[in-house]
């Protein structure tokens, strides 16, 4: 980083990625991830508790407020500022201990679906900062995965009620 006088102000831009192998058809995959943290499939002990802010399906403009479940935890605002049905969901932070944006990438594949996660951030606040190395940093990417997991892992299942309640030509 350049040596300014705005330069020991600003943090460093970071990249977290991660992605899972979901074996179901985009199409059952797409509408799922859009739900994110509202979603049957989300980890009921999840760290992350998002709270819809704005009323009705999700689509560019819809706002969650993000609360990590511990005492004295930092939250942040995030709002959907993409959004292409069975591709692509993209928040941008608006408020909170993160500056920057996530998204979420779907891709078809011959036997199911590619979900990448990104989270380009900048951490604000003095004692998020330091904290984020020490503490939250692993507790994010622990969260994160968690969260991939059970979209991986009972993704399938829902399906196959799906379609068992539904079989075709019936």
């Amino acid at each position: 980083m350049k040596n300014t006088p705005n330069a020991k102000n600003k943090s460093k831009t970071q990249t977290i990625q991660r992605f899972v192998f979901v074996e179901v058809p985009i199409e059952y995959v797409g509408p799922q991830v859009a739900l994110w943290g509202e979603a049957a499939w989300w980890p009921k002990n999840c760290l992350w508790k998002y709270i819809k802010e704005t009323e009705g399906e999700v689509k560019v403009g819809t706002r969650y407020r993000i609360k990590i479940q511990k005492p004295s935890a930092a939250d942040w605002v995030a709002e959907v500022t993409q959004f292409v049905p069975n591709r692509l969901i993209e928040y941008t932070f608006k408020a909170g201990m993160f500056r920057g944006y996530q998204v979420i990438k779907l891709e078809e594949r011959a036997n199911g679906t590619r979900v990448d996660f990104e989270l380009h951030f900048r951490v604000s606040g003095l004692l998020n900062a330091f904290l984020w190395p020490f503490v939250y940093q692993k507790q994010y990417e622990e969260t994160i995965m968690q969260v991939l997991n059970a979209l991986k892992d009972n993704l399938p299942q829902q399906y196959q009620q799906e379609q068992d309640k539904h079989p075709e030509g019936q």
